[in-house]
């Protein structure tokens, strides 16, 4: 049985039900390691990582939980919750990036594991954008679930930059990388409150829409 065309036949839906699962269960562990070690070591960094991964995580298992729901303002519920839990995640991840500016950091990384890691982070934003592009004309959560896909890999550039430049540099990066998260933040900010402003404005034209007015039986038999 060839496990390639067996995984490609699997419905999109289902995948990401699975996919939306595994996110929140993987983010969930993460941010109790990343707390704890963060905790130790008195790290703010591996904090606030972890406190907006487990926000990422939460989006993705509320889109995914509610791809088989047939209930139109049920699914712009979630739709707009999505929203609302990324557009906190965002605000959170600006504030931190702007307190990392003014906070002396000493992150050094192995060449060759930096350019791994602006490896995986060009793919993920190429991987990203290919899935948003997909997704047009799709459920609203799907497109959800896809746009915060690609709020998590623009993500990774900050990454990849303070990776970059630990060994690319010298003297202290903390403002340029605190900069360029503010900048991130700000991107995701803005595909967050899109997300927020479409869900609110489909939910209200859903609630204006005029409903079928169910006849009588009696003039239904006539």
């Amino acid at each position: 049985m060839n496990v390639f065309k067996w995984f490609r036949a699997i419905p999109e839906q289902n995948k990401l039900v699975a996919y939306g699962k595994l996110a929140f269960l993987k983010n969930l562990f993460y941010f109790v390691f990343k707390i704890s070690v963060g905790v130790v070591f008195k790290s703010w960094y591996l904090i606030a990582i972890a406190l907006y991964g487990l926000c990422i995580g939460a989006v993705k298992d509320i889109c995914s939980r509610g791809l088989k729901l047939k209930d139109e303002n049920i699914i712009l519920n979630r739709y707009i919750t999505g929203g609302a839990v990324l557009t906190a995640s965002s605000v959170f991840y600006i504030i931190y990036s702007v307190f990392q500016m003014f906070m002396p950091t000493n992150f050094h990384y192995n060449m060759i594991i930096a350019i791994a890691i602006a490896a995986f982070s060009t793919y993920s934003i190429v991987v990203s954008i290919i899935g948003v592009v997909k997704a047009r004309g799709k459920s609203v959560l799907i497109k959800e679930y896809k746009l915060t896909n690609f709020a998590t890999a623009f993500n990774n550039i900050v990454l990849t930059q303070i990776a970059l430049l630990s060994f690319n540099a010298t003297g202290d990066m903390s403002f340029y990388n605190g900069l360029m998260g503010v900048i991130v933040g700000i991107i995701i900010m803005i595909t967050s409150i899109y997300l927020l402003v479409d869900g609110i404005k489909r939910k209200r034209k859903l609630t204006n829409e005029p409903q079928p007015i169910e006849q009588p039986i009696a003039e239904q038999e006539n």
